[in-house]
């Protein structure tokens, strides 16, 4: 059986002590090495094929340089704020272990325990808009765990979450609504079946509607359909007939949207001169693609999960850091043909 290779062996190679080592593979603070005793360590190290016991490492710093992300691997907004996640922590030295959701949460909770034992540092979720827990976040609390949330726990103080300002993005849209079409606009607001019962982000965009019409004086016109997945074709042509032309509609999805472009498909209108359209977030990630196409105002989760995990790590490393706890990342608004006009703005 092969000799397993030790830092004693790295030692008497490089001919230094077992604490310089020590200092050289964990960049230990405090403690200086001189250039020329670093170059023998890692040349020892490279000849002996020396390699770190990560986890009896982790064990014993009681940090492992490892952290998680949990979230849903079939949503490709979790994806997209992997990358922004993965940036960061290749910018400061660690790695990223995802966990992928499920419908129990049991899987979540192994989180801890992998905390417990020291092999992660912390963690960062993906919640759908507005999500909170009571049990998970005393469960948190009490194995005194790093923690960040993207777009979960709005109103909860005590849990640090990075967040879209949902009112300001529909004013960064009406905005350029209204500017671009002269038109006083329509919301279209679908919402998931059973019953009505929106979530923390389209509970904003509403009342970030009503007050935008209610400071110039206009009567808000809001148009609701339950978004069940049936054929709902005539809903939508009807609600085009009834409006005086040219109309400019925002809607809170952008499936939403997508709707209107079919519907207008089927009664001759023509989006972007007897319609103008656009979306409040970027739901279907089609908007490039559908003809003409769709401005939105797009959440930016490369950015949100970038700075989800920067600030987890200032929390792992002990940084000095503001005592905020909700990080807000602004809005994209993306024009495109549906309403005229052709820049990106942020």
């Amino acid at each position: 059986m092969k000799k397993r290779v030790t830092s004693h062996d790295v030692a008497k190679l490089s001919g230094v002590s077992r604490g310089v080592v020590s200092a050289v593979i964990n960049d230990t603070p405090g403690i200086r090495v001189s250039e020329e005793k670093r170059k023998r360590v890692l040349v020892a190290i490279a000849e002996l094929n020396y390699t770190v016991d990560a986890q009896a490492r982790s064990m014993r710093l009681g940090k492992s340089n490892c952290i998680a992300a949990y979230g849903n691997l079939d949503n490709s907004f979790f994806l997209q704020m992997l990358q922004g996640v993965q940036q960061a922590c290749t910018a400061r030295g660690y790695h990223l272990l995802l966990y992928g959701h499920n419908k129990s949460e049991e899987n979540k909770r192994w989180l801890i325990e992998l905390y417990n034992q020291r092999r992660i540092d912390g963690l960062l979720t993906k919640d759908v808009t507005g999500y909170s827990k009571d049990t998970w976040i005393r469960d948190v609390h009490e194995a005194d765990m790093p923690y960040v949330s993207v777009e979960g726990y709005p109103d909860r103080q005590d849990v640090t979450s990075v967040l879209m300002d949902y009112e300001e993005s529909v004013k960064l849209a009406l905005d350029h609504l209204h500017e671009a079409t002269a038109l006083v606009p329509v919301y279209v607001e679908l919402y998931n079946p059973p019953v009505y019962a929106p979530n923390w982000g389209d509970v904003h965009r509403r009342k970030a509607y009503l007050h935008w019409m209610a400071e110039r004086g206009w009567e808000p016109v809001i148009h609701q359909l339950c978004d069940e997945g049936e054929d709902q074709s005539s809903w939508w042509q009807e609600l085009l007939n009834r409006l005086e032309r040219p109309a400019a509609l925002l809607t809170n999805w952008s499936s939403g949207s997508r709707h209107i472009y079919e519907a207008a498909y089927r009664l001759g209108m023509r989006i972007g001169s007897d319609l103008y359209v656009m979306a409040a977030d970027d739901t279907r990630q089609a908007n490039d693609y559908l003809v003409p196409s769709l401005s939105a105002v797009e959440v930016p989760y490369l950015e949100m999960g970038r700075a989800g995990a920067e600030r987890l790590l200032d929390m792992i490393e002990g940084r000095r850091m503001d005592e905020r706890t909700k990080l807000w990342v602004p809005a994209r608004l993306t024009v495109r043909d549906s309403t005229g006009l052709h820049e990106s703005r942020k």
